[in-house]
C-alpha cells in the first residue's frame, strides 16, 4: 500500500524509522527493537540505507513486511549508478515494496562534500525523476528540513529544493527532526501558501543522550529550545537526560496532534524504549487510539 494513501487517512498514522545494521554485532538489537515496536501496530515503518551494507537494507524491510505485515519503505540514495538504481528497484518491485524515501544521502565523512556515483544523480530530486520517468509504481517520500540545513546556504535555498522534490514527483514529505514546533508549523504554512499540497510528516526524536544530540543536531541544523538546552546541562547523567527527552517529545507530539498532522515519524536509532513511553503517554491522553 502507498504510504501516501496512509496518510490521507482521518486518523493519524505512526510510523517508525529503523537504521540499517553496520554489521552483525547490531543486528540482535535491531531485531528486538522491531520487534517491540511492531507490537505496537506502527501504520508504517522506513529502513535507512547503508552504501557498505545496502542489501540488508532490503532484506529488512521484506522481512518486515512478510513477517510482522507492516508496509515498510527503504530508503534509496545517490550513492550509486542510475543503472545500479535501477536493478535495486526492479528487486524492490518484484519484492512487493511499495514505497521508496528518495534522498540524496550523506558524504561517508561527517564534514567532506557528497560525491555522486553518476552524474544523472547529484540530488534527490533526480532520483525522483528517475523513479518516476522509469515508469515504476513505487510511492514516493522525500526529506525536508524545517530550519536550515548545514549545506544549505539559507532556508530560501533549502525550501527550493523542497519544492523541486515535489515538482518531480514525491508524494509525501517526512521533515528532519526538529524540537520547536514553531519551525513545523512555519514550514507546512509556507508550503501550503505555494501551492505544495502534498502530506508533510513531522519527524521526531526524543533526546537519548547528550553525545548523541551533539551528533544529530550538528548534522540535521536543528536547534535546540533555550529551556530544553537548560534542563539537559543541568542533569545528572543520560537517563535523566533521556527521561526528558520523553517529556519534551510528549509535549511535541501532543500539540502537533492536536493541530492536525497526518502522522508522527519517530528516529528511533533502533532503540524501542523512548518510542513506546512517547505512544504510552499519548494514547493516555486519548490523542491516539489504543
Amino acid at each position: 500500500m502507498r504510504i501516501a494513501d496512509l496518510l490521507a487517512r482521518s486518523r493519524p498514522s505512526i510510523s517508525f524509522e529503523f537504521m540499517a545494521p553496520r554489521d552483525e554485532s547490531e543486528v540482535d538489537v535491531l531485531e528486538r527493537t522491531v520487534a517491540a515496536l511492531a507490537g505496537h501496530a506502527p501504520d508504517w515503518v522506513s529502513v535507512t540505507y547503508r552504501v557498505r551494507t545496502g542489501e540488508k537494507t532490503l532484506e529488512l524491510v521484506t522481512r518486515i513486511k512478510r513477517h510482522y505485515h507492516i508496509e515498510a519503505m527503504a530508503h534509496l540514495t545517490c550513492a550509486n549508478t542510475a543503472d545500479r538504481t535501477r536493478q535495486i528497484l526492479n528487486w524492490m518491485e518484484r519484492e512487493g515494496v511499495a514505497n521508496v524515501l528518495a534522498l540524496r544521502g550523506d558524504p561517508p565523512t561527517t564534514g567532506e562534500p557528497f560525491t555522486p556515483a553518476d552524474p544523472q544523480l547529484t540530488h534527490a530530486s533526480d532520483l525522483i525523476r528517475l523513479v518516476r520517468g522509469s515508469g515504476y509504481r513505487f510511492g514516493i517520500g522525500a526529506a525536508c528540513s524545517t530550519e536550515k540545513h548545514p549545506e544549505s546556504p539559507d532556508v530560501e535555498h533549502e525550501f527550493q529544493y523542497l519544492q523541486l522534490k515535489v515538482e518531480s514527483g514525491a508524494d509525501f514529505l517526512i521533515t528532519q527532526l526538529f524540537f520547536d514546533n514553531r519551525f513545523y508549523f512555519d514550514l507546512v504554512a509556507r508550503a501550503r501558501a505555494a501551492g505544495i499540497k502534498v502530506p508533510i510528516v513531522p519527524g521526531l526524536m526524543p533526546v537519548p543522550s547528550r553525545r548523541s544530540l551533539a551528533l544529530m543536531t550538528t548534522m540535521s541544523g536543528a536547534s535546540v529550545p533555550a529551556a530544553l538546552q537548560g534542563a539537559i546541562d543541568e542533569a545528572s547523567d543520560d537517563d535523566a537526560i533521556r527521561a526528558l527527552g520523553v517529556r519534551h517529545c510528549i509535549a511535541q507530539c501532543a500539540e502537533l496532534l492536536e493541530a492536525g498532522v497526518p502522522g508522527l515519524h519517530f528516529y528511533t536509532f533502533n532503540r524501542a524504549r523512548a518510542p513506546i513511553a512517547i505512544l504510552a503517554a499519548l494514547r493516555g491522553q486519548q490523542l491516539i487510539a489504543s
